[in-house]
């Protein structure tokens, strides 16, 4: 007897509310399909540091300076802005866009998350989060869910979650830059980042 096959469900949006914008993440991301990382790592320490290090982050400067282009419709993301990506030079360069849905602004934590829209090389979410711990260390910590959404991602297999991976390293490096360019302190010795 044939084996029947179960219909594939597509992914649905279920999203939170707040303030009639949705502020969640999807049912799909949380999937299994998805392969997520963590990478985290203190980029300074104290109040000066804080506001270095969430600046860089919430005005996508972070991102520019790790060699991502980016452009967004404000000075800062806010949730329910598109935010526009390109990697790479020329016909290689991969462009995408992504809509922030998250964005979380308090006294000792700051950050946002987005959501890629279908014309993105992956299919997925990053969150990227600043918090100024008791013991006074400012980390950051990138979180992502994501799967390949085009045919230049799915050939890339492992090589394409490792050059996320790398992009992510250098996302820290280049917090740590502008936190120590700006605050004139140096990277802490003996803090190394986690994966």
């Amino acid at each position: 007897m044939p084996r029947r096959r179960r219909p594939r469900r597509s992914p649905r949006r279920r999203p939170s509310r707040v303030g009639g914008r949705a502020v969640g993440h999807t049912e799909a991301v949380a999937s299994s399909r998805y392969h997520e990382m963590t990478f985290s790592g203190t980029v300074g320490r104290g109040q000066a540091a804080f506001d270095s290090a969430s600046a860089a982050v919430l005005s996508l400067r972070m991102h520019r300076k790790a060699g991502v282009r980016m452009t967004m419709p404000n000075d800062t993301v806010g949730v329910g802005d598109v935010v526009r990506i390109a990697f790479g030079v020329g016909p290689v360069a991969l462009h995408g866009s992504c809509d922030v849905v998250w964005v979380v602004d308090e006294p000792r934590r700051r950050g946002f998350r987005y959501r890629t829209r279908p014309d993105h090389p992956e299919d997925g979410e990053e969150s990227f989060v600043v918090d100024w711990a008791a013991d006074d260390d400012v980390v950051v910590t990138i979180e992502s869910r994501a799967r390949p959404n085009m045919l230049i991602m799915r050939l890339a297999g492992p090589v394409g979650r490792l050059g996320a991976a790398l992009v992510n390293r250098r996302y820290l490096w280049a917090v740590r830059k502008i936190v120590a360019s700006e605050t004139g302190g140096l990277r802490p010795t003996g803090q190394a980042e986690s994966a």
